[in-house]
């Protein structure tokens, strides 16, 4: 599928993963809406694209905010057009544990992680069944494939998304919207640095990141998980019996990590 010309909004714009996939739209002809809570970074990346001549326009918004994600995409569609292509990226992560559970911190990434791509999916799904055509492009996570020490919120958070999108994808693909979602392993962002915890797996660029995602889009792709090794040890650990997978999640958490459950 050709990109040129098309109107691409994308959540968490100025985050790792979305601005490296913001620029990489831009170079195949995209016009790009720009969502993020981040101002300092929304600005640098719209002086970037302002810079390469690529039509854009920049709002600042909190994802779990349903009325202010539905404006800023009225107001999105008004500049650039309706939208063609929806990437909710905007993500957070945390640690879980069983000693502090911060009941808190896992409704602030329920918030963010499903709700606010549920309110972005809604502000543009009325355009795209009128006109029979579109493309929700949903990041989640490998993650949310299984349930990962010292992360059960976020995990809970992306397989919640992975489900919804899952379940959206039959019924709006037979009216011409296709729905891709994204699970990306361990990337080298500046949330994943900030981490408590490091994964195991060696983390990727964000720009490789783009260039997986950017694929999918073009293709129109259901799923799209990478990269392969970290694919590839999650397909062993699905593979494993229960009593068996807490076995080797335990032992690996102990291994990995010196935070204490």
């Amino acid at each position: 599928m050709s990109l040129a010309g098309r109107v691409a909004v994308v959540t968490g714009a100025a985050g790792g993963i979305g601005q490296a996939l913001c620029r990489a739209l831009a170079r195949h002809g995209c016009a790009l809406g720009l969502l993020d809570c981040n101002e300092a970074g929304l600005a640098t990346l719209a002086d970037t694209l302002a810079s390469a001549q690529a039509p854009h326009a920049a709002e600042i918004v909190d994802v779990r905010r349903r009325t202010d994600v539905q404006r800023a995409i009225a107001s999105m569609e008004r500049k650039l057009g309706p939208v063609d292509i929806l990437v909710a990226c905007a993500g957070v992560t945390g640690v879980t544990l069983v000693r502090q559970l911060a009941v808190e911190e896992t409704e602030h990434l329920l918030e963010v992680n499903v709700l606010g791509a549920a309110y972005a999916i809604e502000a543009v799904l009325p355009g795209m069944l009128a006109r029979r055509q579109g493309q929700i492009v949903g990041v989640s996570s490998l993650a949310g494939c299984r349930g990962m020490p010292f992360s059960a919120g976020y995990s809970a958070s992306k397989a919640a998304l992975s489900v919804f999108l899952e379940g959206l994808r039959p019924p709006l693909r037979r009216k011409g919207i296709y729905v891709t979602i994204v699970l990306p392993g361990h990337v080298r962002t500046p949330l994943m640095d900030a981490a408590v915890v490091k994964p195991p797996m060696p983390p990727i660029s964000p720009d490789e990141a783009a260039q997986h995602i950017l694929r999918a889009i073009r293709r129109r792709s259901r799923v799209c998980a990478f990269p392969r090794r970290t694919c590839l040890g999650l397909a062993y650990l699905n593979c494993l019996p229960t009593r068996l997978f807490d076995w080797t999640m335990t032992i690996g958490a102990r291994r990995t990590s010196d935070v204490e459950y």
